[in-house]
């Protein structure tokens, strides 16, 4: 049935598909010998559609175009396909427009909108239209074809070509405003501050100097005072010291993945307008690590992880583990989205703790927590995420 309901879509306008329903209760009705005359209006509605079908053949326009779609959307939003069409035959097109017949489940065509069509179209000229979509749940979607046709002139039938191609569109979730994150942390020493802060333009101040320390730059090397001291010391730059902020997202059966996504996004996003280096972990198919520094794209670089993070039905935590280990002792503070408590969990929020970095929890939903946890209603997630 669901190719049946393409192929109506594709070349049958919406009052196409009312007359072709009103055609199918007439014809059954027909059949009732009491009812006979139900069966001629089956037979004026065949007649139209053959006669549409004939005119729109032969002044079916030759209309040729490309299209275009952008790269992010956010949930809850609606973003636009653009489809420049272009006039290639000797006749002037009527009543054209553009139109997707296949959409994946999480997206919608919403109301019909009249930047989707246009009513005459020169030999020779362009157009450029516009397919409002709408986005109601967080994904990765590929689109297309894209298909443009002129519905003249009775405005039943859809008759024009297919513009070949596919896009991917990443819908990221929403980002809700906190006014402030609690979060017990300071300033961490990062081995790697340098190369960070040359790679994102960020100017350096010096400070002052140190203990040479193994796996240190020779160019920090400060020679003179070396020679003064008898021992090896380095320059030190105040961008050797971040405030860096682990944010885990725990994806272990939950009852609802998408408020916890939604938390995981929005802190992300006050820990970058803080200047903080975010490292983002979470584990559904396959586990997501991402260090994302002060440059611009690094929210967005969580985000578009976030798009396409799906839960998991086998404890994470080993494998999170084994990708945290390395890192933990760089980090400032570790803030762990989560549901309510099970075994697992517990045993993975004492190891976390056992680590010694500030840890922050946040319990999505009902169900136990631990006492210094903070609890998020997801049915009144703006106000829960006012303050954390």
């Amino acid at each position: 049935m669901n190719w049946l309901r393409r192929l109506s879509r594709r070349y049958l306008t919406t009052g196409g598909r009312i007359l072709l329903g009103a055609a199918a209760a007439s014809a059954v009705a027909g059949l009732d010998p009491f009812r006979t005359q139900l069966g001629g209006l089956f037979v004026v509605i065949g007649s139209l559609t053959v006669i549409t079908l004939i005119l729109g053949l032969l002044t079916r326009p030759r209309l040729s175009g490309q299209w275009s779609a952008p790269i992010r959307a956010v949930a809850g939003g609606r973003f636009r396909l653009t489809v420049r069409v272009l006039n290639q035959g000797r006749r002037t097109a009527y009543d054209f427009e553009a139109y997707l017949d296949r959409l994946p489940e999480g997206l919608s065509h919403g109301k019909e909108a009249p930047e989707s069509r246009h009513d005459l179209l020169e030999p020779g000229a362009a157009h450029e239209l516009r397919i409002p979509l709408w986005a109601w749940r967080r994904g990765a979607y590929d689109l297309g074809p894209v298909y443009v046709g002129s519905t003249y002139p009775l405005g039943l039938l859809r008759l024009g070509r297919k513009l070949a191609g596919q896009r991917r569109v990443l819908v990221t979730p929403p980002i809700h405003p906190i006014a402030q994150l609690e979060l017990a942390s300071g300033l961490r020493y990062q081995p790697g501050g340098v190369p960070l802060a040359s790679q994102t333009g960020e100017s350096m101040e010096f400070v002052g100097v140190r203990e040479y320390r193994h796996g240190d730059s020779l160019r920090k090397l400060h020679w003179k005072l070396w020679a003064r001291r008898g021992e090896p010391v380095v320059r030190e730059y105040s961008q050797e010291y971040f405030s860096r902020v682990g944010v885990i997202l725990d994806t272990f059966k939950p009852t609802d993945l998408e408020p916890a996504v939604e938390v995981a996004a929005s802190i992300a996003a006050y820990l970058e307008r803080r200047d903080a280096i975010v490292d983002f972990f979470a584990a559904g198919e396959t586990v997501y690590t991402l260090s994302a520094g002060r440059h611009v794209g690094a929210l967005q670089s969580i985000l578009d992880v976030l798009a396409c993070v799906t839960a998991c039905k086998q404890p994470p935590y080993a494998r999170l583990e084994a990708q945290l280990a390395r890192m933990l002792a760089g980090l400032s503070a570790v803030v762990v989205v989560t549901f309510a408590l099970n075994p697992q969990r517990e045993d993975f929020l004492e190891r976390l703790r056992v680590h010694g970095a500030p840890l922050k929890v946040i319990v999505i939903g009902p169900g136990p927590c631990p006492p210094e946890a903070v609890r998020v209603n997801p049915e009144e997630m703006p106000a829960c995420l006012g303050r954390l």
